[in-house]
C-alpha cells in the first residue's frame, strides 16, 4: 500500500488528474477500474474520479509494488531544471510586486517572452520556475507532479504586471478570472494625436499567424475574426509633441489588440515598429512600445481572501518622464 497526503500545492485538482500525476503511466480505463473495486481511495472512501482534492486528503494505493512501479515511472529521473536555472541567472531576481502561498504577480521587463515561442527560448515562466527553484519554494521532484506556469501574456516588448500561478489552486483560479474577464487589467501608454475623450472601442481582429500580425475590422468580416473591445481614457496631453498619455482597460485579450485598435483608430502608439507610425518613432527615438500593464483590480474572491477585491499597480514607468521632456 502506498499513501500520498495532497499539499497545498496540489489542492484544488481533479482525483483522477491527481492520481494520473502520480501513475503517469497508467491508462485512464485502468484507473477508474482501481477506483471501483476501491484499490484506490480517497480519505478511505471510493473515488469516483471528478472529486476536488484538498490540503491534507489522503489518497491510498492497494498496488502490488510491480503494479505501482511499472504505471509510476519512477524509474525515469525527475524533470530536468537546467533551463529554469540558466533563465534565473541570466535575468537574476525578478521584481516581485505580489507573493503568496499560490501566485506571484511579477514586473517584467520589455524584451522578454511571456512564454517561450521556440523549443530553446528563455522566456518569464522559465525565469520564474528558476526564481521558485532557487529559493526552495519547489523542489526538482515537484515538477513531476505540478509545473508552475504564466497565466497571461504580455507581448514580447510590453513591460508590466504578469501573473504566475504557484499552485494548481492559484493557477486555475487566474485562469478563470481571465475567462470570465472579471480580472480587471489596465495598461498605461502613450499615442500620437489629441485624445480628449474617454472612449469604448469595439471591433474584429483577425491574426495572420504567417507575419505575426492583425487586422482590425469595424464590422463583422465574417472570417472567423474574434470580437475585441477596449476601453480608454486621457490621463495627460503632451503639447509640444502631440502626445496623449492614455490609461486603457483591456476589456477582451486577444493578441496585439491594444496596439493594432489604437492604430486602427488613428493613435498609433509611441515606440510601436509593428503597428504604428515609423516617422514618430524616429523622431522619439523609442526602441519599443510604449506600453505597460499597470494596475490589476481583482473582483471579491470568497475562497481565496489574501486576493479578494485587491488592486495591484506598479509606478509610472520612468520612460513617461523621458517622453514629456
Amino acid at each position: 500500500m502506498k499513501s500520498f497526503v495532497v499539499t497545498k500545492a496540489e489542492a484544488g485538482q481533479s482525483a483522477l488528474k491527481y492520481t494520473q500525476r502520480i501513475l503517469k503511466e497508467a491508462p485512464s480505463s485502468f484507473l477508474f477500474k482501481m477506483f471501483r473495486k476501491k484499490n484506490i481511495v480517497l480519505n478511505g472512501k471510493k473515488i469516483e474520479g471528478n472529486e476536488k482534492v484538498s490540503e491534507g486528503d489522503e489518497i491510498k494505493f492497494f498496488l502490488s509494488d510491480e503494479t505501482f512501479l511499472n504505471f509510476s515511472g519512477k524509474t525515469k529521473p525527475a524533470p530536468s531544471v537546467s533551463s529554469y536555472m540558466e533563465a534565473y541567472a541570466l535575468y537574476g531576481e525578478p521584481d516581485i510586486v505580489y507573493e503568496d502561498e499560490h501566485i506571484l504577480i511579477v514586473n517584467k521587463p520589455t524584451d522578454m517572452l511571456s512564454q517561450k515561442a521556440l523549443k530553446d527560448d528563455l522566456s518569464a515562466n522559465e525565469w520564474l520556475v528558476g526564481y521558485l527553484l532557487f529559493h526552495k519554494k519547489i523542489t526538482r521532484e515537484s515538477l513531476t507532479m505540478f509545473v508552475p506556469s504564466v497565466c497571461n501574456r504580455l507581448d514580447r516588448n510590453t513591460g508590466g504586471l504578469l501573473l504566475f500561478g504557484k499552485t494548481t489552486f492559484g493557477t486555475n483560479t487566474l485562469n478563470a478570472l481571465l475567462r470570465d474577464r472579471s480580472l480587471h487589467k489596465y495598461y498605461q501608454t502613450v499615442v500620437k494625436g489629441r485624445v480628449d475623450e474617454p472612449l469604448n472601442i469595439r471591433g474584429w481582429l483577425l491574426k495572420d499567424e504567417a507575419t505575426n500580425k492583425v487586422t482590425v475590422y469595424d464590422k463583422d468580416p465574417d472570417n472567423g475574426a474574434s470580437y475585441i473591445e477596449t476601453e480608454y481614457t486621457p490621463l495627460e496631453y503632451i503639447e509640444k509633441k502631440d502626445l496623449t498619455v492614455l490609461k486603457v482597460l483591456l476589456v477582451t485579450g486577444k493578441p496585439h489588440q491594444i496596439r493594432a485598435h489604437l492604430s486602427h483608430i488613428g493613435h498609433p502608439i509611441a515606440g510601436d515598429h509593428k503597428y504604428g507610425e515609423s516617422s514618430l518613432n524616429r523622431a522619439l527615438g523609442l526602441p519599443y512600445q510604449v506600453l505597460f500593464a499597470v494596475e490589476l483590480v481583482f473582483p471579491k474572491l470568497p475562497d481565496y481572501p489574501d486576493l479578494s477585491g485587491k488592486t495591484i499597480s506598479i509606478k509610472e514607468p520612468s520612460i513617461f518622464e523621458s517622453i514629456r521632456k
